[in-house]
């Protein structure tokens, strides 16, 4: 099954073969690629709604993996009994609602030996709560698809001192990396905080979220310069 670019990347963030559930499977395309191109044993595919697990086991067994892909109806890792599987992805959600799935199987999510993470939004949260809650961010990623821009995030239980919280809010690792796309990323960033300043300075030039989005503004053209040298 070819995945596209967004589930092919958390695929390559993966340790296989390895236990695994995909969380908020969907159509079980993560589940079922793995399944044929991996000697992974188990992998379970789950979502909270019963019509996107319907469709997942529709395209299951088709795919004829069903004796390897185990599609399961529930809320995030509450499907799952302790030391069923290695490793998670939990993809396609806001932050809040995968830090949700992490704080309700807190025990399990920390039993794992790696979390990999995709949120649709709000990356920079769910990096501070992962390091303020006894997990290690160990690697990141970016990955363009149709003109959007994902961040992935991976995880797992442990220690992470950071002493930059902007450096957090941005991805630590994506810097270190030097992901070919933090150009796109950092333009992204920019534009974003730059749209949030026009809207406030139009009835509040002195507000103090102004003053804090422009110095990450220069914090991050600074980055820019370092990286060009």
């Amino acid at each position: 099954m070819r995945l596209s670019p967004r589930l092919a990347k958390i695929v390559d963030l993966l340790l296989l073969p390895a236990r695994v559930i995909d969380v908020g499977t969907d159509h079980a395309y993560l589940a079922i690629h793995i399944a044929e191109t991996t000697t992974s044993a188990k992998i379970i595919a789950s979502d909270y709604n019963k019509q996107p697990c319907e469709a997942a086991l529709n395209h299951v067994q088709q795919a004829g993996v069903e004796d390897r892909v185990e599609v399961r109806q529930g809320s995030g890792l509450s499907v799952l009994s302790k030391d069923e599987v290695d490793q998670v992805v939990i993809a396609g959600m806001g932050s809040r609602t995968i830090i949700d799935i992490l704080k309700d199987d807190y025990d399990l999510a920390q039993s794992l030996e790696r979390l990999v993470l995709q949120p649709m939004a709000g990356s920079s949260s769910l990096r501070k709560w992962l390091v303020g809650n006894n997990f290690k961010i160990v690697d990141e990623a970016l990955v363009k698809e149709e003109d959007k821009l994902y961040q992935i995030i991976v995880a797992q239980p442990g220690k992470m001192e950071v002493n930059d919280d902007f450096i957090l809010e941005i991805g630590p690792l994506l810097l270190k990396k030097n992901d070919n796309l933090l150009e796109d990323y950092f333009n992204k960033l920019k534009d974003e905080w730059e749209k949030v300043i026009n809207k406030i300075g139009e009835s509040s030039p002195d507000n103090q979220k102004i003053k804090i989005l422009k110095r990450k503004i220069k914090r991050l053209e600074e980055i820019e310069l370092k990286r060009e040298r």
